[in-house]
């Protein structure tokens, strides 16, 4: 029987089907690892610039309560919105969007940013809120913060050295301000020309302008127009990055620890039992202490005023003093900040939440 050898090496059409399966599905799992590990380092690199935002926004608070000035004025407000109301996310999951911001005065080592010269002092007035932002047409007013996206706001920290600089521009006379120089002094000065005594003993007529203007909130009767509440930074301008903090801030939210009832405060819901009825905040017609317009607050200390005003927790003004200071409710031992931070890439698009505690006694 003769025999003949198969010379032909080639693939069979079912062979070259297989094979091609084969390679597709390989390729298939490849173009998900591919794809997985490159979300994967999205997300690293996200996670990664949050908690450099992190330790930006804590290693500042440190710094600055550390020097805390208790012979000073400390002026703190509470601003809630509710969820419900455009949008709005409930980060910390208590049903508001929070605003709040504080005022004080530190003692270190501090120095200007961007004045010319160089301006330097061992005790300076801080401000922490988030900022408002320039309109997009010349003329408006400020977008304010509940106006802006969530992921686009800007915590601000604005900082006024206190100096007797004989060199510099003296602070004008608040009762003749116009308005562009209430928006000068709050917003590129990074001085106030005048000592904590001098601060202290202002009228108490011109300290509502002044603080109202410095918080961005509403302090008793105002008379300067709200268009200059506020610290404005635009990331534009070299005139307003010295008071850039911190991008992609959502929320910035304060308590203080309140011993006589053992809680955070204030609270929206202290019981949560989802009623409104015992909270903390001074809600439209509350009949605040200090002004019948003011928001929830605290102004430290009490001679030649000042007060607490957060519904439902009975206080004596008289005693806000440093001698009291760690009982005052708004102050307290310690101070919880909430903040919820997101990405510069949107990469975490819910954000992360962070809580972190200043403590407050010496």
């Amino acid at each position: 029987m003769n025999c003949k050898l198969r010379t032909n090496t080639g693939f069979t059409l079912i062979e070259l089907l297989v094979a091609m399966g084969i390679l597709a599905m390989v390729m298939g799992f490849a173009s998900v690892i591919f794809r997985v590990s490159i979300d994967a380092y999205r997300t690293a690199m996200a996670n990664a610039e949050i908690m450099r935002k992190v330790r930006a926004i804590t290693d500042q608070l440190n710094a600055d309560f550390k020097g805390l000035n208790k012979n000073s004025e400390i002026f703190m407000t509470w601003v809630a919105k509710p969820v419900s109301a455009g949008g709005r996310k409930d980060n910390d999951l208590d049903g508001y969007e929070r605003f709040d911001r504080v005022m004080f005065f530190a003692d270190g080592d501090f120095q200007s940013h961007g004045a010319n010269p160089t301006i330097r002092g061992n005790t300076a007035r801080i401000c922490y809120m988030l900022a408002k932002k320039p309109a997009a047409l010349g003329g408006q007013p400020p977008i304010k913060v509940d106006g802006q996206k969530a992921r686009e706001r800007i915590l601000a920290r604005n900082q006024h050295i206190m100096t007797a600089d004989e060199t510099l521009v003296k602070f004008l006379d608040p009762n003749s301000f116009t308005d562009s120089q209430w928006y000068e002094w709050n917003n590129r000065y990074e001085y106030d020309k005048m000592s904590l005594e001098q601060w202290k003993q202002i009228p108490y007529d011109n300290k509502k302008n002044m603080l109202s203007v410095i918080t961005g909130i509403r302090f008793g009767t105002p008379t300067v127009s709200e268009n200059v509440w506020g610290s404005v930074i635009d990331p534009a301008d070299p005139d307003s990055i010295h008071m850039l903090l911190c991008e992609g801030v959502a929320e910035f939210k304060i308590q203080s620890w309140y011993d006589a009832q053992q809680r955070w405060v204030p609270e929206v819901d202290p019981d949560g039992d989802g009623s409104l009825a015992d909270t903390d905040f001074l809600l439209a017609g509350g009949g605040a202490a200090l002004e019948p317009e003011a928001v929830p607050g605290v102004l430290y200390p009490y001679p030649p005023y000042g007060g607490v005003v957060i519904r439902n927790i009975n206080y004596p003004r008289e005693q806000v003093d440093k001698e009291h200071f760690g009982v005052i409710p708004g102050l307290g031992r310690a101070l919880k900040f909430t903040f919820t931070l997101y990405d510069s890439r949107g990469v975490l698009k819910e954000g992360r939440t962070f809580t972190h505690i200043v403590y407050l006694d010496d």
